[in-house]
């Protein structure tokens, strides 16, 4: 065999071994890509998960997914460490990826931890801390009852007497006026006007006409029984603002 073979078959051989190393680099490169780069695990519900409901990790399992799905900017929830004590704001549905936008926090979505239960308390300023009440401030609610003068028929004379019964102290979550609307204090009404760059009438400040607070349900009901009381009876409502 001449030189000239020989040298043929060597280029051969290499020409096989370096297609070879190519072949066996591309795989073993693209196995990598794929399971470091391209795909990213992300939890998806094990089942449908209706709206309003408080979201806990033991609802999720993880799934892969295309990373370009995070690195686009698209808003998925990454672990369901990410999901866990927020309320799903429309249903989730099984095996798809969670947008953070339907998985809301409790405070943003109902105003309060999803513990306590939120009612409205209608209320006027003079009975309100004269409407000085801000949001995340405690409050103590009291009912006011007064029984009048009573007479006995051999002419004794039982004078009428007041009661006034602590009925709760709770979290304020919301202050409203008459139109569901924030109420305006009066300094914020004025730093409005201040920071007006058009020719629009002043901001006039809101009277406080809702109370929106955040209690346990057993309080709730005690609340809801005041004002039942100071609606069909005779008694008043209280606010002050509780000692810290």
């Amino acid at each position: 065999m001449n030189s000239t073979v020989k040298q043929r078959i060597l280029s051969v051989v290499m020409a096989l071994a370096a297609l070879g190393a190519a072949f066996f680099g591309a795989n073993y490169w693209r196995a990598n890509y794929l399971a470091g780069v391209a795909m990213v695990s992300l939890p998806v519900p094990k089942s449908d998960i209706p709206p309003y409901t408080l979201l806990d990790g033991s609802m999720f399992e993880q799934a892969e997914f295309p990373r370009a799905l995070i690195n686009q900017g698209t808003g998925y929830a990454i672990s369901a460490d990410d999901l866990a004590g927020r309320i799903s704001a429309g249903t989730l549905l099984a095996g798809e990826p969670v947008s953070v936008r339907l998985a809301a926090s409790p405070a943003d979505f109902r105003l309060a931890d999803p513990a306590l239960e939120v009612v409205s308390i209608p209320l006027e300023v003079v009975s309100g801390v004269g409407g000085h009440v801000r949001n995340g401030e405690q409050v103590n609610l009291y009912r006011l009852a007064y029984t009048d003068a009573t007479e006995t028929a051999d002419g004794i004379v039982t004078p009428g007497t007041a009661e006034v019964t602590l009925v709760a102290r709770v979290l304020v979550v919301a202050v409203l006026d008459g139109n569901g609307q924030e109420a305006m204090r009066y300094e914020k009404a004025q730093a409005a006007d201040q920071n007006q760059l058009t020719t629009n009438a002043p901001q006039q400040p809101q009277p406080v006409k809702v109370l929106v607070v955040a209690a346990p349900p057993q309080i709730v009901q005690s609340i809801l029984d005041a004002i039942a009381r100071t609606k069909l009876g005779e008694e008043l409502l209280w606010v002050t603002l509780a000692l810290p």
